[in-house]
C-alpha cells in the first residue's frame, strides 16, 4: 500500500498527514493528544479530504491535517455515525466497512487495521504546497483521546 491509512475506533476525527489529499484546507492552530494519552501533536490545518478507496471516490470533512502522524487515520467512530455508513465482520470473510454506495474490505495487519487510500491526483494544484499557520486565529482547536472542544471569541 502506498497510502497505508489506519482504521481507528479510538479516534473522533479523521485525520491526515499527506498534504496530497486535500482539497481544501485551513490553517488551524492546536493539538492532539495520542492513544498513548501522553503525547501530543500540533494540528496545521482543518480541510476536506478526496480519495479513493476501493476505486470509489469518497470526501471526508473536518480533516485534521498533521504532517507529523505516523500514519493517516479514518476514524471508524465518525464512519458508523454517517448515515447509511457501518461495519459488518464474519470469521471467515473479516472486516467490510460499509459506505452508502459501496462496501470494502479492511486490511488486517500485525498491530492495526487498514484502508488502502489513493489520492485524487487532479486536485494537487489545488493548494500551496505548505500550508501556513496563522497564530493569531480566533478559533482554538484542542482535541484529546476522546473529544475536541472548538472555542470561537
Amino acid at each position: 500500500m502506498k497510502y497505508p491509512v489506519i482504521a481507528d475506533s479510538g479516534t473522533n476525527y479523521h485525520m491526515f498527514k499527506e498534504h496530497e489529499f486535500f482539497i481544501d484546507l485551513q490553517p488551524a492552530k492546536g493539538s492532539v493528544l495520542l492513544g498513548d494519552g501522553k503525547t501530543l501533536i500540533n494540528i496545521q490545518g482543518i480541510g476536506t479530504v478526496q480519495c479513493y478507496i476501493s476505486n470509489h471516490l469518497v470526501t471526508l470533512h473536518d480533516v485534521r491535517y498533521i504532517p507529523s502522524l505516523g500514519e493517516s487515520i479514518y476514524s471508524l467512530f465518525l464512519h458508523i455515525k454517517s448515515p447509511n455508513h457501518g461495519l459488518e465482520s464474519t470469521s471467515d470473510q473479516g472486516l467490510f466497512l460499509n459506505f452508502p454506495t459501496f462496501s470494502t474490505r479492511a486490511i488486517i495487519g500485525a498491530t492495526d487495521i487498514y484502508l488502502d487510500v489513493s489520492p485524487v491526483l487532479d486536485n494537487l494544484s489545488l493548494l500551496p504546497s505548505s500550508v501556513p499557520i496563522d497564530t493569531t486565529s480566533e478559533t482554538m482547536f484542542t482535541p484529546s483521546v476522546t473529544s475536541v472542544s472548538n472555542t470561537t471569541k
